[in-house]
C-alpha cells in the first residue's frame, strides 16, 4: 500500500506524508487552495482511521 500524501501539487510534488496518529480525512485550508490532513486524533470509523467528527460524516453519507 502506498503512503497517503496531502497537499500534493506541482509546487510540492512530494506532498506532506501522513501522520499515523491523526485522522486521515483531507481538509481544505482557509484559502481553498491547500488540502491537509485533519489534525484530530484517530480512533473512529473504518479501521479506526478517522476522528469522531469525520467518522460521523462518513457514516451519514453511507460510505461505511
Amino acid at each position: 500500500m502506498t503512503e497517503r500524501r496531502y497537499d500534493v501539487s506541482s509546487v510540492n510534488p512530494k506532498g506532506i506524508p501522513e501522520d499515523k496518529t491523526r485522522c486521515v480525512a483531507e481538509v481544505t485550508d482557509w484559502s481553498g487552495w491547500h488540502q491537509y490532513q485533519c489534525q484530530r486524533k484517530r480512533g473512529y470509523g473504518p479501521n479506526g482511521e478517522y476522528c469522531k467528527q469525520h467518522a460521523k460524516i462518513i457514516k451519514e453519507r453511507g460510505r461505511i
